[in-house]
């Protein structure tokens, strides 16, 4: 089988990461897969298996409201040699499965690119890929126009998540008649096998992350100045050396440096973590069971990671401190709070995304055959 991933990140890197991995599942499982990634390269989520495909990229800017390309906003231009790409890149493959990574259920502004990869993968089984909490349109029309997306070109979505701690209709309530066209899959953890060698990196440590974007300098401040324990900051972005230097000038007693691929094993030493809450981190901090203060990303209307991390601050008893009370008085009290309660038990959650994902495909496609 012949499956290919459309995949652009903006801000985060979480997306990619999922799709890598999904892809990377289906390498191992004797399948022909491909990665063709519209967001600016980032090696640390990319897949280790599967071929990545980059064509030109584009980042946004905090609040999505404008896109990004190497050289400056994104033009009419760009966006067209974006879609002959994609086109020639699925053409060449000749995919039996074609996943777009959250489309429709998000990258409106890219409806263009993902429409066009959908019509070169003629004769191929369109599947949706989303996260377990999705971000329902503020705008009136805009969520009848992604369903209506949804019926009319898509076989259906793979639901990367568990019913149990975040059900999709807690963020998109689909009409009734959509609804079958979900299949839940479990949340899309990485193998442990893929991990790092094992060190004493971050031991007895407090790490502090804002995943691979240019996002969390509130968080990353707060921490710097919060107090003499060992902090650690890793800071991501394509602007990180930047950011460390300034982080380093207001303060030189915390570790600071850019993300890491150990990041998991550095969660599994640590003492405790403080963290936003995006799809991956979550998972990061559900495998490894390091005790957390999620502080979640809230730009503009922005509440999937707030929803996200309310879920598991209210199960399974993860520290939450609200953006808006984020100060390094409050985050101290937050990390003491923390661990005091002890470390999480996270058992019982489906982690078994991608063997589940890869299982569907295959029925799916040998069905259509």
């Amino acid at each position: 089988m012949r499956v290919a991933f459309l995949v652009t990140h903006l801000l985060g890197t979480g997306h990619l990461k999922r799709a890598s991995l999904l892809a990377d599942g289906f390498v191992r499982a004797g399948h022909e897969a491909v990665v063709i990634s519209g967001g600016f390269p980032a090696p640390n989520a990319s897949p280790e298996l599967a071929t990545l495909v980059q064509v030109s990229p584009l980042r946004s800017d905090a609040d999505f409201r404008l896109l990004y390309g190497e050289n400056g906003e994104a033009t009419p231009a760009l966006f067209g040699q974006r879609r002959m790409e994609i086109g020639e890149s699925i053409t060449g493959l000749s995919p039996d499965l074609l996943i777009t990574e959250l489309f429709p259920f998000g990258r409106r502004k890219l409806a263009g690119e993902f429409e066009a990869a959908i019509e070169a993968a003629d004769g191929a089984l369109i599947y949706c890929s989303i996260r377990d909490i999705l971000q329902y349109p503020r705008k009136d029309g805009r969520a009848a126009e992604a369903e209506h997306r949804f019926k009319s070109l898509f076989d259906g979505a793979f639901v990367h998540g568990d019913p149990a701690l975040a059900p999709l209709s807690d963020s998109w309530p689909l009409p009734d008649e959509l609804r079958g066209k979900l299949a839940y899959t479990g949340y899309v953890a990485g193998h442990n096998q893929s991990i790092q060698a094992r060190s004493d990196a971050g031991n007895g440590e407090i790490i502090v992350a804002a995943g691979g974007g240019s996002v969390g300098d509130r968080l990353f401040e707060a921490a710097a100045d919060a107090g003499d324990e060992t902090w650690r900051l890793l800071v991501g972005g394509h602007d990180r050396q930047q950011r460390i230097d300034a982080l380093r000038a207001r303060n030189s007693t915390p570790i600071i440096e850019a993300t890491r691929s150990d990041f998991r094993c550095l969660l599994e030493n640590a003492d405790l973590a403080v963290l936003q809450c995006g799809y991956n981190t979550a998972l990061d901090v559900i495998q490894s069971g390091v005790r957390t203060v999620f502080v979640p990303f809230e730009g503009e209307g922005e509440t999937e990671q707030i929803t996200r991390a309310t879920a598991l601050s209210s199960r399974f008893g993860s520290g939450l401190l609200r953006e808006q009370d984020l100060t390094s008085e409050t985050l101290t009290k937050a990390v003491k709070e923390v661990r005091i309660a002890g470390r999480p038990d996270f058992s019982g959650l489906s982690l078994d995304g991608v063997a589940n994902t890869i299982a569907l495909a295959e029925k799916a496609v040998a069905g259509r055959k």
